[in-house]
């Protein structure tokens, strides 16, 4: 068969009940309709299917179904390139730019510990929690309007304007000295900044890649582990030999270089164009009536009517949230209990580089088991080093060491797979609203969770961390629960690769 005729056959669909001999097909009935651009060589195993009687009467395709589910909502899933050299590049981009964009959130801890303890060692952990609270909020919820930002625009525009954000944000945080400056440079300008990079550096991996969207979100997540397991370290160090105010601007340094070389490699495959040609000669009140369209576009509530949807954002919201509480306290935790600073600090990075090979192996096995199913076995991991290892830790510095080790193997896949799993309720022209409207709702109980993180620690003389070992506990087997009824929801209680 000539290659055209061969293109041109996988156009058509065959249904099977005018196949003889396709009963052997396991799993599909014979009122099925397959379209035959799906069977490519990821998902479909040459074999000679023989009738009962024992001829040969077809040799044709066997069809898994499980692995095609992993691609079922995507409009022209032959047209990914799914490797090749411009997308790596990509990858590559995305990853250095994670390294201070990921970098900061995951060392948290490192900040918060300082600051608790020196310029702000007269507030209470509730009023200091309010920082780190608003920071991870703000960074959410900026996903709730960036994400369109990024589908309409490209990616260029919005890394731009995110690096100058998050300098500012960084600089003003060197000088701060009170809790409101901090939330507003911290908490406020430097998230913002953040979460503007945040969305192109994730959103264009998933136009370029499709059967191995896993893997690719994997190594470039890795540069947020990389970041803050040598951001961790390198701020304790500079706390002592140059302060606090230079630390972050040299923090601050890091990142803009970061940021400008990312967005020198990354660029989308294709985006959103406005449909009217002529918006540039629109009126000021027509731009502004636009532009008030354009944010409640942003937006997409029929979502919420989805059980998928409800399922994996309420699993995704328990994972995030067992996470960054982790990261932020932590360290904390440790110092309260009596271990020395240095080794307090580097939990963090235990946690964040045990991550790093972790996360590889896991965009692997996502892609070859199956995103969701991957995600259950890491929630189980977690809430297994939370009560085996965590719990009776307290300030044993060996026991809490092996708790940073598998609490960061376990926790790795987290950040990475979920770009994949939302991925995979929603084509990649509609990925930066779905990703958005699931951070929307992320932002409020990230927000609403890391606030309760420090009502269930205390304050003062009340202090207790154990409390909140308690309730990293029932976040992960909750999170566990969730992410067991988001795989069902989508294939039922069988086994499938989803």
């Amino acid at each position: 068969m000539s290659g055209m005729s061969r293109r041109s056959s996988r156009q058509e669909s065959i249904s099977l009940n005018t196949l003889d001999g396709l009963s052997e097909i396991s799993g599909l009935s014979s009122q099925h309709t397959i379209s035959l651009h799906t069977l490519d060589e990821m998902s479909v195993h040459e074999s000679g299917l023989r009738s009962r009687r024992g001829t040969t009467v077809l040799s044709t395709p066997k069809v898994d179904i499980s692995l095609n589910l992993m691609y079922q909502s995507e409009k022209n899933p032959e047209e990914f390139p799914d490797g090749g050299t411009e997308a790596y590049i990509v990858v590559l981009g995305s990853f250095i730019g994670l390294i201070i964009d990921f970098g900061i959130a995951n060392s948290l801890g490192a900040i918060e510990s300082y600051v608790s303890s020196n310029q702000l060692k007269d507030v209470s952990q509730t009023s200091v929690s309010w920082i780190f609270s608003l920071h991870l909020g703000v960074m959410y919820f900026g996903g709730v309007f960036f994400g369109s930002v990024f589908d309409r625009f490209g990616a260029r525009p919005p890394m731009i304007v995110g690096t100058l954000l998050m300098c500012l944000g960084l600089l003003f945080t060197a000088e701060s000295t009170k809790v409101y400056q901090f939330i507003l440079s911290f908490g406020v300008l430097t998230a913002l900044g953040t979460s503007l990079g945040m969305q192109p550096l994730i959103g264009v991996l998933s136009h370029w890649f499709l059967r191995k969207r896993g893997m690719a979100c994997s190594l470039a997540t890795i540069g947020g582990l990389v970041g803050s397991a040598v951001f961790a370290i390198m701020l304790q160090n500079l706390y002592v030999s140059i302060g606090f105010k230079w630390a972050i601007r040299v923090l601050t340094l890091i990142g803009f270089i970061c940021m400008a070389t990312s967005t020198l490699l990354i660029k989308e495959r294709t985006f959103e164009k406005s449909e009217d040609e002529g918006e540039v000669n629109k009126t000021t009140m027509q731009k502004l009536k636009l532009f008030g369209q354009f944010f409640r576009e942003a937006l997409d509530f029929s979502m919420v009517k989805d059980i998928k949807f409800v399922l994996l954002t309420t699993s995704v919201a328990l994972s995030e949230l067992i996470s960054m509480s982790t990261l932020t306290y932590l360290s904390s935790f440790a110092i309260f209990y009596g271990v020395d600073e240095k080794q307090a600090y580097l939990l963090i990075t235990i946690i964040n580089a045990c991550g790093i090979p972790s996360r590889l192996a896991s965009g692997y096995l996502a892609d070859k088991y199956g995103r969701f199913n991957v995600m259950i076995v890491t929630s189980i991991f977690v809430t297994i080093s939370i009560f085996g290892l965590w719990l009776p830790a307290k300030g044993n510095v060996a026991v809490l060491y092996a708790f940073g080790v598998l609490f960061g193997i376990s926790t790795s896949a987290v950040i990475s797979l979920i770009p994949a799993c939302c991925g995979q309720i929603c084509s990649s022209d509609n990925f930066g609203k779905v990703y958005g409207t699931l951070y929307f709702f992320l932002a409020f109980s990230t927000l609403l969770g890391m606030y309760l993180s420090s009502l269930v620690v205390g304050t003062g003389k009340d202090l207790n961390y154990m409390n909140l070992v308690y309730y990293e506990g029932a976040l992960s087997i909750g999170s566990t629960i969730t992410w067991i009824l988001a795989r069902c929801s989508s294939v039922g209680w069988k086994w499938a690769k989803f």
